[in-house]
């Protein structure tokens, strides 16, 4: 598609070899060393290192952000590469600092209880109670993360690089998954086919990175007193293992459920039997028709009639270049949204194709800078939130683009946006299903050595069966190669938050005609930092714990794909 924007970054930094960008790698570094000195002399209060953890903390994200958004977008160029080495060893000699704090904190926490000034810390003082308790010696955490860059960061660069630059002479790995929502069958299945024919070509590298990561994460979770790496998840999606089975326990039971919607996908496709490359094809005649600059007002006005603000919001971050949607070789798959804390402002990654999905997409990534927004002014110790509410405002502003397009729409453009909002329902809480299935499995059998590729791709497949049952017929076995939240060591389980964000911004979407609830939202996104995620849910009168909140939510889906069987 001609015409697709491609993202300002200027305003971050002029560029990755300006002044600026090496100020910042200083900068970060004289307050690192400023943090150990005062974490050991025991003459700072527990405030002063807060605030002056803070100060690095903004700008160590602001680094870190700025280079991973450039990888993105041409994952070989050597200038952006030598920007992201400079931006990773800032940050591995900054995690001595972020130790020597830790360190510090529990002979402060007596003050901390006194202290008046720090009220509005108390959550984030006592997950700091928690992650003190699992370090290992100053020694074995400056090893740990100075090997980082040569372990598990390598090996997550490994497979970003390979399949963002992954060709089979034509095409690029990301342009053959975007043929995933073509409306010809032939196309979807020609372009699967080499797709994975792509990716057993570079699976015995993919399968070493993932091995190399998941062994990482249970050698340091270990030696960290966790008693595995779900454990660790946990505790950084700020919920409690009932809360997770609850919600396994409500995923497993609408399975059958979901199974019947991929079998009436199947009829309406005129198939007798889904595969894994007719998933996101489109249904209806709206499917594929969306300019960008419709895709746009689409979003714009969703939001405006919520609230005002987001609307101006969301038009604010379109015309400031926010958004890269252009698909091009060198750019990864997927969409992201990514904040600059020293700036204040945010970018959106996709890759827009026309279709209904790509236009959810902008709304989806729009709506984490929304949230982005929101909370800009607080400081990194008051605004990080986990990855369970990191999904809350995304899907909320999914849903009201979802709204305004079926409240507008007839016949075969009501049918497409219905299934689309189905489609996507079901990937969050069937195919994250699997993924959760696939990792636990990985985790395990990675503690009595490495994995083959084969290997994986058997526990792929059976991780799929037990998700789709007989409803998908061909499966994808190399789903373990294109996901990049595997390779990451930082964030181990990055599956089940985004079943859990999708049911808990159902519950909120369902009162959004409610006097006054664009405040109660704005609270909602305000506090995701600041409270775990049961007290967050609370304040709209959710209850997580109680299964009968998972199920509520689960029924709005299905009420949707009950629709769709009326058609077929």
């Amino acid at each position: 598609m001609n015409g697709l924007p491609r993202w300002d970054l200027s305003a971050i930094y002029p560029s990755p070899e300006s002044r600026e960008f090496s100020s910042d790698i200083d900068h970060l570094a004289e307050i690192g060393s400023r943090l150990i000195l005062l974490s050991s002399s025991g003459v700072a209060s527990l405030r002063e290192l807060i605030d002056l953890k803070d100060r690095g903390d903004s700008i160590l994200i602001n680094l870190s952000a700025y280079t991973e958004a450039l990888l993105s977008t041409a994952s070989d160029d050597p200038v952006y590469m030598k920007a992201a080495s400079m931006s990773e060893d800032a940050a591995v000699r900054y995690q001595k600092a972020e130790d020597a704090f830790l360190r510090a904190v529990p002979s402060l926490l007596p003050e901390a209880e006194e202290d008046e000034d720090l009220a509005s810390y108390r959550y984030y003082i006592d997950r700091l109670r928690v992650e003190s308790s699992h370090l290992m010696s100053p020694e074995e955490e400056a090893l740990a993360a100075e090997l980082s860059r040569s372990g598990s960061t390598a090996w997550e660069h490994l497979m970003v690089g390979v399949t963002s630059s992954a060709s089979d002479g034509g095409r690029t790995l990301t342009e053959l998954r975007a043929a995933a929502s073509s409306p010809e069958r032939s196309i979807r299945k020609d372009a699967y086919e080499r797709e994975i024919a792509l990716l057993e070509t570079h699976s015995t590298a993919l399968a070493a990175a993932l091995c190399g990561v998941k062994g990482t994460v249970i050698t340091l979770d270990r030696r960290r007193g966790w008693s595995d790496p779900l454990e660790r998840s946990l505790f950084a999606s700020a919920i409690g293992k009932e809360t997770l089975e609850s919600l396994i326990s409500a995923i497993e039971a609408s399975l059958p459920s979901f199974r019947s919607y991929f079998r009436t996908k199947a009829r309406l496709l005129g198939l007798d039997t889904l595969d894994f490359f007719d998933l996101f094809a489109p249904v209806g005649d709206g499917g594929n028709g969306y300019s960008y600059a419709d895709a746009v007002d689409i979003v714009v006005s969703s939001y405006s009639s919520f609230s005002p603000e987001m609307g101006s919001f969301a038009r604010h971050a379109v015309e400031s270049g926010w958004i890269d949607a252009e698909p091009r070789k060198g750019k990864s798959g997927g969409a992201y949204d990514t904040f600059f804390p020293e700036s204040g402002e945010s970018r959106v990654f996709c890759n827009f194709d026309g279709s209904y999905d790509s236009v959810s997409t902008i709304a989806h990534e729009l709506g984490h800078a929304y949230h982005d927004s929101v909370i800009k002014d607080l400081p990194p110790s008051l605004s990080t939130y986990p990855m369970t509410l990191a999904e809350t405002a995304s899907t909320f502003s999914e849903m009201l683009v979802f709204d305004s397009v079926l409240s507008s729409s007839s016949g075969g453009t009501a049918l497409s946006a219905v299934e689309s909002f189905v489609q996507s329902a079901a990937q969050v809480i069937v195919d994250i299903y699997s993924r959760f299935l696939f990792e636990q499995a990985v985790f395990e059998r990675r503690k009595s050595g490495d994995i083959s590729a084969d290997e994986l791709s058997s526990m792929m497949l059976d991780a799929q069966e037990k998700a789709y049952g007989d409803a998908l017929g061909v499966k994808h076995r190399y789903m373990w190669a294109v996901k990049s939240h595997y390779y990451s060591a930082d964030f181990s389980y990055y599956n089940y938050p985004y079943a859990f964000g999708e049911l808990f911004a159902l519950a909120l979407f369902s009162r959004r005609g409610e006097k006054g609830f664009d405040g109660v939202y704005r609270s909602v996104l305000r506090n995701t930092g600041m409270m775990d995620a049961a007290s967050c849910a609370a304040l709209a009168g959710a209850d997580i714990n109680a299964p009968s909140f998972w199920n509520d939510g689960i029924s709005v889906i299905l009420s949707y794909a009950e629709r769709l069987a009326s058609w077929s």
